[in-house]
């Protein structure tokens, strides 16, 4: 093999545009692998996984370019270093031609005075507060979707937004649907009377599809970021969607949807959500709350949740269908399972649809190891590395440091799929899929490809796995929900719309003590 390490200082890239270059470049022939990202800690493992570490990089800064590529031969590695210049050139050029206006910072944007009153944020979180400053003092409201931003900035942030009378969604916002326009990762859902407010980007993506799938409709969707419950940050954007929500003539019924908050923010939250006169439906994933909840109804699941507000807003309990769910497949591909096969590997894109089935399993009483774990005793020691029933959440901000989300590039979760679905003991590979806006163009391919090459070397080891999707998206999403579904039914998978229908059957499929599936 021949390697080539290069390290260009000060020449940041958008983390995007690196990720579709380093895609582009690994299909040449006689490329084994390649990285062109900048220098965060998460490249490093990587390149030292590639053996492409030198002196160079061990003295690289989050501000410095890596490419790196491993290659069969020199000739084949000066074609792809070649391919890479030529594609950071061509995006530049491209830009220019296009006659594209480039700022530097939000200020620049807001001197125009267009009228501008939402500001959406995704650069390092080692300059997201100051652009997200600058939009709140211009009274602009803030889509902040960048993570890695301290929780001291977060609380100067939301006091400051508080004081303008402004939202501050964020940081690690994923999700957002205002006035009909979606923001960062969300699906294409009909318009109505439901208004949501979620400390959750996938568990607010699940709940507006299944909302859709059940005929109901959404006014707003507004996410809050995952720490806003946090004793620290005190829930200050929440209650300020809350009070917006109540204000807001056309949403009839609202939803609170959250990982489990600190108990002194969930008092304020269920105190705002009593006052506001509207029906509300509350999930806490994993937790009851010890308040009175007075009218306010309580929902355990994603799909719960989605239920009980189309039925406040239409008078009917609805129905949901699972229409690609094929439960005649299962039996056969229990029965193809050895006995040595007992857990489940979960690889996730969404945090809180990984949440919401360790929840179903711990209440099962089923053991649990997760990079994002209900509580410490259940924390896998190396991510990197699955034991037992296994959860991992490949968006969390481990993986995502100078790295595009999985649900842009599924490639590092791609490779993780794979590695866990060899495992002698594994049973069950289960992972989401969610389309919509912002994610991959056409992430069931992508997904399909793991599996493919997966079964390839299960095969000649004579095992199988049991594979199941669950999988986020609507009709009207770009990627095609029928088409999606069917790429992944092609594949051999099992799929449901609903993420606790999927947990359930992962968990149904695993041995009993009398070794019994």
């Amino acid at each position: 093999m021949h390697k080539v390490t290069l390290v260009k200082p000060n020449q940041y890239s958008d983390s995007v545009s690196l990720m579709r270059l380093s895609n582009d470049v690994s299909a040449l022939e006689g490329i084994e692998d390649v990285l062109v990202g900048m220098a965060t800690d998460l490249n490093l493992e990587l390149l030292a996984h590639m053996g492409a570490v030198t002196d160079a990089v061990r003295a690289a800064t989050p501000n410095d370019l890596l490419i790196a590529v491993v290659a069969t031969d020199k000739a084949a590695a000066d074609r792809a270093l070649e391919a890479i210049e030529q594609g950071m050139s061509r995006k530049k050029a491209g830009r220019e031609d296009a006659g594209a206006t480039v700022f530097e910072h939000i200020d620049q944007v807001a001197e125009l005075d267009e009228g501008f009153n939402m500001a959406v944020v995704s650069v390092p979180g080692a300059y997201a507060a100051h652009e997200c400053q600058s939009a709140l003092r211009r009274g602009i409201n803030v889509f902040l979707f960048s993570d890695n931003v301290t929780i001291e900035e977060e609380v100067r942030l939301k006091e400051l937004a508080g004081q303008k009378g402004l939202l501050m969604m964020g940081p690690d916002c994923g999700t957002a649907i205002l006035n009909g326009r979606a923001l960062g990762f969300a699906n294409v859902v009909r318009s109505g009377d439901i208004g949501i407010v979620a400390a959750s980007g996938t568990g607010l993506q699940q709940v507006t599809q299944l909302i859709d799938a059940m005929g109901g409709g959404i006014t707003q969707a507004i996410g809050v970021g995952g720490r806003d419950l946090s004793s620290a940050v005190g829930g200050r954007t929440m209650l300020a969607a809350l009070d917006a929500l109540g204000r807001d003539e056309a949403t009839r019924v609202v939803v609170v949807l959250s990982k489990p908050p600190a108990p002194d923010v969930a008092d304020k939250v269920l105190e705002a959500a009593r006052g506001i006169g509207k029906p509300v439906v509350l999930c806490l994933l994993g937790r009851e709350p010890n308040a009175d909840l007075g009218a306010i109804e309580l929902a355990g699941t994603l799909e719960e949740t989605a239920a009980a507000a189309v039925r406040l807003s239409s008078g009917s309990a609805p129905e949901l269908i699972d229409p690609f769910y094929r439960e005649e497949r299962v039996p056969a591909l229990l029965a193809a399972l050895a006995p040595s096969q007992r857990f489940v590997r979960g690889i996730f894109c969404g945090g809180t649809v990984c949440d919401e089935a360790m929840v179903y399993f711990r209440g099962s009483g089923l053991s649990i190891r997760s990079n994002i774990p209900l509580s410490d005793d259940e924390r896998l020691q190396d991510v990197h590395r699955s034991v037992g029933n296994t959860f991992i959440d490949m968006g969390d901000d481990y993986f995502t440091r100078g790295k595009p989300h999985p649900m842009i590039d599924p490639s590092l979760r791609n490779k993780r799929i794979v590695q866990d679905a060899l495992d002698p003991e594994t049973a069950v590979m289960f992972v989401d899929l969610e389309l919509g806006y912002g994610s991959h163009p056409d992430p069931a391919g992508i997904l399909a490809q793991a599996v493919d090459e997966a079964n390839a070397r299960l095969k000649e080891e004579g095992r199988t796995v049991l594979w199941i999707a669950s999988v986020i998206g609507t009709a009207g999403d770009p990627q095609g929900l029928d088409a999606q579904c069917n790429r992944l039914l092609d594949a051999g998978m099992t799929v449901s719309v609903s993420n606790i229908r999927a947990a359930r059957l992962a968990a149904r499929a695993l041995p009993t003590e009398g070794g019994q599936r």
